[in-house]
């Protein structure tokens, strides 16, 4: 299951690694741009927007668990997948801790890669489906607030003339 509307970044120093990931997500409808370290990761990050990124632990320049703090930092919605060859140093614990949402250890098979990856994309969608509906639930109660309070009112000043009719009888009477 894609969602064709975000944009992923796939950061990795390996070539071949890149070209796999690219060429995966994109036949899914994923829109991918790629980085060969965090730097130039966090550059992309600065000048367009990403729903995702699947990040390499270890690369020159920039590891990914340092680049993983950094972009959960500074772009706290931003969804992070760490992948590693390196599971003794580079632990799912270390990963998450640091703001991934998903860790895998690589080698990985291609349905391992797609059933994390999915899982994650489809949580995102679900808390993204929940926030609509808290916003149009709020908007909601706001509307029918107004419209109570216009309701109110408005039957408020029907009995207010109501009780002046009934002065004005009285006085006459």
């Amino acid at each position: 299951m894609a969602f064709p509307k975000y944009r992923l970044l796939i950061v990795d120093d390996e070539l071949s690694i890149r070209n796999l990931l690219v060429s995966l997500l994109s036949s899914s409808g994923y829109h991918c741009e790629t980085a060969g370290h965090g730097k130039e990761a966090l550059d992309w990050l600065a000048r367009t927007s990403f729903d995702a990124v699947i990040t390499d632990v270890v690369m020159p320049e920039m590891d990914g668990i340092t680049l993983t703090q950094t972009m959960a930092h500074q772009y706290p919605d931003l969804l992070v997948m760490v992948m590693t060859g390196f599971s003794d140093e580079y632990s799912a614990q270390k990963a998450l801790s640091a703001g991934a949402r998903e860790f895998i250890k690589k080698p990985f098979s291609i349905s391992e890669f797609l059933l994390r990856f999915n899982k994650m994309m489809r949580e995102q969608e679900t808390f993204r489906q929940i926030l609509l509906k808290k916003e149009e639930l709020e908007i909601m109660s706001r509307q029918m607030i107004l419209d109570l309070q216009t309701e109110s009112r408005e039957k408020i000043e029907t009995l207010q003339k109501e009780i002046e009719e009934l002065q004005k009888r009285t006085k006459k009477g």
